[in-house]
């Protein structure tokens, strides 16, 4: 397809009603911008909307070589509305969107960061239960579940560590798992 010149003349068309034979040049050159407008409604990108308006006319020359007139302008219409709608149904494109409104209105968004109010709360109200049901087991239960999991030892290594058997570390290491997930889980069912 020819590059779009704003200088060339029409070819036979004149005025809006005459459509006879109209080649796909023709319409291309005269109706160019006007295409554009129509993908633009709905697609911010300029380059992107340049490629649908081109995509359809390939595709429209390929698939209907013999039209002409104003069949063939109804055609690329049909043709650019459903390349818009793939387009903006693609997931790679709302994604881009997504990231691109975002950006565009970051200085009115919280920082990703930052905690709200209701998070916070509820972060304090499991860490208390975490406090309580640690308080209520055994003092071994206690440091075995503090040196697996907040010091990172292996099971082997804190069973070394206390001078027990590794299965004892594990079924105290289950045990105190098991004593916070029930508290949790009884707060959480007088929540709801």
């Amino acid at each position: 397809m020819p590059a779009r010149d704003a200088s060339a003349q029409p070819a036979e068309r004149s005025e809006p009603g005459n459509t006879s034979a109209w080649d796909l040049e023709t319409l291309y050159r005269e109706n160019y911008d006007q295409f554009l407008a129509f993908v633009r409604i709905r697609i911010r990108d300029a380059a992107d909307a340049c490629d649908l308006v081109h995509d359809a006319f390939l595709s429209i020359r390929r698939a209907y070589p013999e039209k002409q007139g104003e069949e063939l302008r109804r055609l690329i219409y049909t043709a650019l509305r459903n390349r818009t709608n793939d387009h903006l149904k693609s997931h790679d494109t709302k994604r881009r969107n997504t990231s691109v409104e975002i950006s565009d209105y970051g200085h009115l968004l919280p920082c990703s960061s930052s905690v709200t109010p209701e998070k916070r709360l509820i972060d304090t109200q499991t860490l208390q239960l975490v406090s309580q049901a640690m308080e209520a087991m055994s003092p071994r239960q206690r440091e075995v579940l503090h040196l697996r999991r907040y010091e990172g030892l292996t099971v082997e290594a804190v069973a070394a560590r206390l001078s027990i058997s590794p299965t004892t570390a594990k079924t105290d290491l289950m045990a105190a798992m098991k004593a916070i997930a029930r508290s949790i889980e009884r707060a959480e069912g007088r929540r709801r």
